[in-house]
């Protein structure tokens, strides 16, 4: 793997921080988009794009529309002016477009998707519950190969190689001085208990979660076997949080089938409920590191 992986995030934020500034100035203005358009010489799509953050800034026409606007205070306008060229960067992943794809007759593939990894990068906080197996963020390189090398027999050990290395990639933020992202997780009991790559391996793993556990942005917690059944019984979920941002919070739900993005608010709200109640419920994260901690030999 790369000896050195940053953990920059992404640039989805500024860019729509970005657009959601130059609609309010243009509504406040009493401009049409079409006039906006006219004054770039552009089309209204390129204004549009620019608005809801799904176009690539360019400093010069962000300039311009600031001018339009009648911007004059100097604090604001360096503010937006930076939020545009932080705009014009490129997420890590994009170097890894060959691993970051979706293919319905490789779930190896399907389980690594570019819209997933610019999300995750711009999050600040995800909460997650898994049944089955560790949270990716969270596994050892070992660990992570056991399992994709199971999800996938297609899959080269060349590219094997570049999927792991972006997992291990997106787990730098965790780590991070500045721009640190936050993870609460719960786990099932019985993720502890699966023998994953053997018992070497198992047992990194397991040392791996007590190390983890007592960052102060990291947060574990165990459903015990003892709770019997819990309102997750059904599968794993990722909350992904954008406080004080344009983006809005989003459920993701992976699966053999398929990926799904909730971003409805009911949908939203729904899961952020389901999260609390197992958190609620599951050890505290001192019992859940005391259970992992009776489990290492």
């Amino acid at each position: 793997m790369s000896a050195a992986m940053s953990a920059e995030g992404g640039p989805s934020i500024p860019r729509r921080r970005l657009g959601f500034e130059l609609r309010r100035l243009r509504e406040a203005a009493r401009l049409r988009i079409e006039d906006v358009a006219a004054d770039l010489e552009c089309s209204v799509s390129k204004v549009s794009r620019l608005e809801t953050g799904k176009g690539i800034p360019k400093v010069r026409d962000v300039r311009d529309l600031l001018q339009r606007y009648g911007v004059d205070d100097p604090q604001y306008h360096e503010r937006v002016m930076r939020w545009a060229r932080e705009g014009q960067s490129q997420g890590w992943w994009t170097q890894y477009s060959d691993v970051l794809v979706q293919d319905p007759h490789d779930p190896l593939m399907a389980a690594h998707l570019e819209r997933y990894v610019a999300l995750e990068a711009d999050a600040e906080l995800i909460e997650t519950f898994e049944p089955i197996v560790v949270y990716g963020l969270l596994q050892t390189e070992d660990y992570a190969r056991a399992i994709l090398q199971v999800l996938s027999t297609n899959t080269s050990p060349a590219l094997l190689d570049r999927v792991i290395e972006v997992r291990l990639r997106r787990q730098q933020r965790l780590y991070a001085a500045a721009d640190r992202l936050s993870l609460h997780l719960v786990i099932d009991e019985s993720v502890l208990h699966r023998r994953v790559g053997g018992d070497r391996v198992m047992q990194q793993q397991l040392r791996r979660l007590l190390e983890d556990g007592e960052r102060d942005n990291i947060d574990i917690r165990v459903m015990p076997f003892h709770n019997g059944a819990h309102p997750a019984v059904a599968g794993s979920f990722v909350l992904l949080d954008f406080p004080e941002t344009p983006v809005h919070d989003v459920v993701y739900i992976e699966s053999h089938l398929g990926n799904v993005y909730l971003e409805k608010d009911a949908d939203v709200d729904a899961y952020t409920k389901l999260f609390r109640s197992l958190s609620g419920s599951a050890l505290t994260p001192a019992d859940s590191a005391a259970l992992i901690e009776s489990l290492l030999t």
